[in-house]
C-alpha cells in the first residue's frame, strides 16, 4: 500500500475490489473513457508493486476507510509528459475525494517517477466538475480537442496565454 497525505493507494485485487470495479464498469462515462473492455483491462493490472506507483498501472484509492475510486498512469512520452487519469465512484462524488486524489497524486508522481517533466490530464469537455478540479489544483488548459481537452500541470514556455485568458476561453 502506498500512503499519501490523506489517501492510500492499493494495488487492484479483482476479488477484494470486485464490488467497486463492477460499479465503475456500470458507469457509462467511466467505461467509455477508460476502456471498452474494462474488466479485461483491470485483469492486466495484477502485477503492480506495493511500494511505489508503476507506469501503466492502476490503483484503488482508499480514504476515510472506504474505497472511493481508482487512479492510474498511462504512459510517459519521450518529452517526459505523464498522462494520468482518475475516477471517483458515482456515490462518492461531490465529497472532496477527487480533490484529494489530484492534489496528492500530482506531487507524488513528480517526485517519485524518473523522467517526469509534466503531468497531463485529458478531460471530456462536458465534465465541468473535473475541469474545475484540474484548474483548482494548478492545471491549465493546454490544448483543445474535439471531445477531450488536455490539461498540463507545469506551464509550457511556448504558451502565451496567461491564467485569466485561459479561464475566459473556457
Amino acid at each position: 500500500m502506498i500512503h499519501l497525505r490523506t489517501i492510500n493507494l492499493e494495488k487492484i485485487d479483482e476479488i477484494k475490489h470486485c464490488c467497486l470495479l463492477m460499479r465503475l464498469d456500470r458507469d457509462d462515462k467511466v467505461r467509455a473513457f477508460i476502456s471498452r473492455n474494462f474488466m479485461e483491462w483491470i485483469q492486466k493490472q495484477r502485477s503492480v508493486s506495493d511500494e511505489k506507483i508503476e507506469l501503466g498501472k492502476s490503483y484503488v484509492v482508499e480514504k476515510d476507510n472506504r474505497y472511493v475510486g481508482v487512479v492510474g498512469s498511462l504512459s510517459l512520452d519521450r518529452n517526459g509528459f505523464l498522462e494520468v487519469w482518475y475516477v471517483v465512484k458515482n456515490d462518492s462524488r461531490g465529497r472532496g475525494y477527487g480533490d484529494a486524489i489530484l492534489s496528492e497524486i500530482t506531487p507524488y508522481l513528480i517526485e517519485n517517477i524518473d523522467g517526469v517533466n509534466n503531468i497531463k490530464l485529458k478531460i471530456d469537455k462536458n465534465n465541468k466538475p473535473s475541469i474545475k478540479l484540474a484548474l483548482k489544483n494548478g492545471y491549465y488548459l493546454y490544448e483543445r480537442g474535439d471531445d477531450v481537452d488536455t490539461y498540463l500541470y507545469f506551464e509550457e514556455k511556448s504558451t502565451s496565454m496567461d491564467s485569466s485568458e485561459k479561464l475566459r476561453k473556457r
